[in-house]
């Protein structure tokens, strides 16, 4: 599995105001002062239904934009803009390419084309929008991005981790780029490079379906610093609890973690919680763990019920079982709920 986490943005990624950007179209996008008038009127319009993502609105209204300056270099992008997120691929495309050829000179123009190609699974062109996009502004996010899922599709895995590498150097918290560098890694069996690379994942992007992949991978990878624990119907992604030094203290780091599985818990209404705790040829220190997690989570939710909640503890290592042998934890916390 591969990420591709699509994302909407603006003129060249740009933050300067929506004013400043149609005004540099009009002087650079080969546009004439006269029809500046539509220039601006397009791009607020356009820029205000893809930012509410009204994109049903977008539809109707730049169809009727077209029809009355078919040669509107926004008119046409728009259109198809809106078309493509109403997942209309066919119908956006000739919509995206007369804006292209219309404004052969503007990277966005390319990088929207190839999107729409991507989605119609024409491969090839797709490929060459993102580099011509690239050929004119060579730090293209986008394109950098949608250029290495492109090539990670293909199997391309040297030049899909050369894209995504230039893509955090521009954005460090690109999630898809993130993601899919570490999967990449993983492919090629470069293990501690794999390794921080899910790690660096979940220290952006702790929860969700992505980071729960992220944490398969990375106990695969035989760690266990992440674990995913199934509570009722959620399965949900936990930073491995840490103590103080030879003490069942709980270090304060780890307290976000237990007041997530507390929140949850404590909104069910009904089921049990069951810790579990393991280390390794100290059945006491495992015993004070299990106790210590549940006072503080007695502490912090006093409207769970004391009974609610079981404690186990075992003086010998967790067991993972797998296809191909089994893997030893020494020391770890396992969290369920029963019904």
């Amino acid at each position: 599995m591969y990420a591709i986490i699509s994302f909407s943005l603006s003129f060249n990624n740009s933050r300067l105001p929506l004013t400043f950007l149609l005004l540099a179209l009009v002087l650079t996008g080969g546009c004439v002062v006269k029809d500046m008038g539509n220039v601006v009127k397009h791009g607020f319009t356009g820029e205000h239904f893809l930012v509410t993502e009204e994109y049903s609105r977008g539809v109707k209204n730049f169809k009727q934009e077209v029809a009355e300056n078919p040669d509107s270099v926004l008119a046409n992008y728009y259109y198809g803009r809106f078309l493509l997120a109403d997942k209309q691929y066919k119908e956006a495309l000739p919509y995206l390419i007369k804006a292209r050829s219309l404004d052969p000179d503007n990277p966005d123009y390319h990088f929207w084309l190839g999107v729409v190609y991507g989605s119609l699974g024409k491969k090839i062109p797709e490929k060459k929008s993102y580099l011509k996009a690239l050929s004119l502004k060579k730090d293209h996010l986008q394109s950098l991005i949608y250029l290495g899922h492109n090539q990670l599709e293909s199997k391309d895995y040297t030049k899909a981790l050369g894209n995504y590498t230039k893509a955090l150097k521009l954005w460090p918290a690109s999630p898809s780029s993130l993601y899919n560098r570490a999967l990449i890694v993983t492919k090629l069996g470069r293990k501690p490079e794999a390794l921080d690379g899910w790690l660096d994942y979940l220290s952006y992007y702790p929860s969700g379906a992505m980071a729960r992949q992220a944490v398969t991978h990375l106990n695969s990878l035989d760690n266990f610093s992440f674990r995913n624990y199934r509570l009722a119907s959620r399965t949900v992604t936990v930073e491995k609890i840490y103590f103080e030094p030879f003490t069942s203290k709980i270090d304060k780091d780890s307290h976000p973690s237990l007041e997530l599985i507390g929140a949850i818990f404590s909104n069910m209404k009904k089921g049990r919680l069951q810790i579990v705790v393991y280390q390794l040829k100290n059945k006491e220190l495992a015993r004070q763990k299990a106790l210590s997690i549940k006072k503080f989570l007695l502490k912090e939710y006093p409207d769970i019920n004391g009974k609610t909640i079981g404690v186990s503890w075992f003086g010998s290592p967790e067991i993972i079982k797998r296809t191909k042998g089994e893997k030893k934890i020494n020391d770890s916390v396992l969290f369920f709920t029963t019904t």
